[in-house]
This record gives structure tokens, C-alpha cells and sequence, in this order.
């Protein structure tokens, strides 16, 4: 932290009112130090500062809200955007005109925005200013401000070749000054088959389990994210990700049935924990077409509890 940052620091202190708060999530990562080590740094200039500090399970990151995360270590130019958005993100919403303020408040489906920076990209702090309000406006926008350097896998995922760049849900993408008018219009006309995988998490997590269900219903398809919750590493993901399923079953039961043979293309590789979910999802279709497969899995070596497992699932298709 140089000089200068440590100057802004101490004229955004004389502003702020209250107790900002942020959490910290530290993972089993390398990375995990700078993230610390700022986070002290600040704290030591900022004593009124809350900062909760949890383990989590990926990457270190820096959340200022539930929508708005930073994994990124804002210094210099970056320092700017991030204390602002640090004083409370509601008020960033002030930022944009009434008429985006109330498109974003009738916004029927999550959106999931990465913004990738760089500190050595002059144009990247003008950016997260410009966007950082979309996340204060409405809390189905999920915005991430990720470090491309720092985080090069990422962004190498991303396929992201310059900066800033800003991807909306895994299938638009910016590079450089991006206009809010033109994301916000593609956020309210998307078709709910392209949401990405971390945005149907968010419904899922939300409670809008019957929600992504009813979109499927509509559409009249299994959006290929869904499949991947359905065996998703974490049990709350994979459980809202089921009462869907259930609820596709009740109101669409051929639709439902799709999902029969990717999720039993899946079997082999899951964990055992896993493995159970998806013999659970099979014997929920009630569907005879899964009783060949539920056979298999009770004639072959798989352990006492795979077995049980398989044994309900057949005993609950058989009973209707």
C-alpha cells in the first residue's frame, strides 16, 4: 500500500458515517496472503471497520455485499471504486438515471457480471465505477470485480485477451468502455435457457427453485447448466437443484425424464455422496426407463449404502 493509497484512505475515514463491513473468505490458496494482507492494512487505517473473516472452499475474495465481490486486491487507481461501493453499495445506485434504476428494479432473472481488470489498465477503474451501481440497484445482479493477472486461470476460461473486460452470464461479453443502457436492455431481454450456471445457483440459493423449474416448462427444455447443479459439489446447491427436478416431475414429467440419461452419463465419475443424489433423482422420475439402471448398480460391487440407495430408487419406480 503506498503512500497515496494510504492519503485516500484516511479523506474516505473523515467521510464515512457508521460501520463499513466486508468479509474476507481466505481458501486454501497462495493468493489468500494479499487479500490478508490489505484487508490488515486497511483495518489498521480504518479501526471502525468490521471485517469478518471466514474459510472458504475456492478462491480468496473480498465481499462487500452478497452481490458484489472482489477478487482483486484494490490499490491504487482500483482503491477509488471499491471504497465507494465499501460506504454501502444501496447509495451507488444514485449513480444511475431513474429510468436504468427502474428497468433493473422489474428485473425478472439473475444476472451474473464479471468485470476482469488489471492495476496496470488505465480504463479499468472508470469501468467497475460505471458498473458497480448495477449491483446496488438490484440484488439479482451478482457482480465480480476478478484480477485477470492475478487470477489468470480464470481469465484464461473466460478467454479473456484485453482489459477491462465485462461478461454477462457466461455468453456477452464487453471489452473496454461498456455503455450500462445496452447491458441493462440484453439483461431484461435474455432468454432464460442462456442464464449461466452461477446464476441459476443464485435462484437456487434464493429459494426460486420452482422458478428455474416453470422457465424449463416454458421453454420446453433442460437448460445444460441445471444438469451440472444437479451434481454440483455442494449439497445445498444439489438440494435446491432436486426440488426442482420434483417440481418438473409433478407438472412435466417427459420433460423431466431428459435428464435421466446425462445424469447417468455422470454416474461413474461422482463421488459416492453424489452418486446417492443420483440414484434419488432416478427413483423421483418414476420413470421405468431408469430401471435398467438402477439393475445395474445393484449388480454390480458398489458399496452397502450405493446398493440401499439403488434398491429404494427401483422399489419407488416399481410402486408408481
Amino acid at each position: 500500500m503506498t503512500p497515496q493509497d494510504k492519503r485516500i484512505i484516511a479523506q474516505w475515514r473523515r467521510r464515512i458515517k457508521g460501520r463499513p463491513r466486508l468479509v474476507l473468505s481466505i481458501a486454501k490458496d497462495p493468493r489468500s496472503m494479499e487479500f490478508e494482507a490489505f484487508c490488515k492494512a486497511l483495518n489498521r487505517l480504518v479501526p471502525e471497520l468490521d471485517i469478518e473473516r471466514e474459510k472458504g472452499d475456492s478462491t480468496p475474495e473480498i465481499r462487500i455485499s452478497d452481490n458484489l465481490h472482489y477478487r482483486a486486491v484494490p490499490l491504487g487507481p482500483e482503491l477509488g471504486p471499491f471504497l465507494k461501493a465499501l460506504q454501502g453499495v444501496d447509495t451507488l445506485a444514485g449513480d444511475l438515471t431513474p429510468a436504468i434504476r427502474d428497468r433493473l428494479s422489474e428485473l425478472g432473472l439473475p444476472a451474473t457480471l464479471k468485470i476482469f481488470i488489471s492495476s496496470r489498465c488505465p480504463f479499468c477503474p472508470h469501468t467497475v465505477s460505471r458498473l458497480l451501481p448495477l449491483a446496488g440497484a438490484s440484488c439479482r445482479v451478482q457482480l465480480s470485480v476478478v484480477d485477470a493477472l492475478l487470477f489468470n486461470e480464470e481469465a484464461m476460461a473466460a478467454r479473456v485477451r484485453s482489459v477491462p473486460a465485462t461478461i454477462l452470464d457466461d455468453q456477452f461479453r464487453w471489452t473496454g468502455l461498456v455503455e450500462i443502457e445496452e447491458i441493462v436492455k440484453i439483461m431484461q431481454n435474455r432468454d432464460p435457457s442462456q442464464l449461466s450456471a452461477e446464476s441459476l445457483q443464485k435462484m437456487l440459493h434464493d429459494g426460486e427453485a420452482h422458478h428455474i423449474a416453470r422457465m424449463m416448462i416454458r421453454n420446453g427444455e433442460i437448460f445444460p447448466p441445471y444438469l451440472d447443479l444437479l451434481t454440483h459439489k455442494k449439497w445445498q446447491t444439489r438440494l435446491g437443484a432436486m426440488v426442482a427436478f420434483e417440481y418438473l416431475v409433478e407438472e412435466r414429467k417427459e420433460l423431466a425424464s431428459r435428464i435421466i440419461k446425462p445424469l447417468w452419463d455422470n454416474f461413474p465419475m461422482a463421488g459416492q455422496e453424489i452418486k446417492g443424489d443420483i440414484l434419488y433423482i432416478l427413483g423421483e422420475s418414476r420413470d421405468p426407463k431408469a430401471i435398467p439402471l438402477l439393475e445395474k448398480v445393484l449388480s454390480a460391487s458398489y458399496p452397502e449404502e450405493i446398493q440401499e440407495a439403488a434398491q429404494e430408487a427401483l422399489e419407488k419406480i416399481r410402486g408408481g
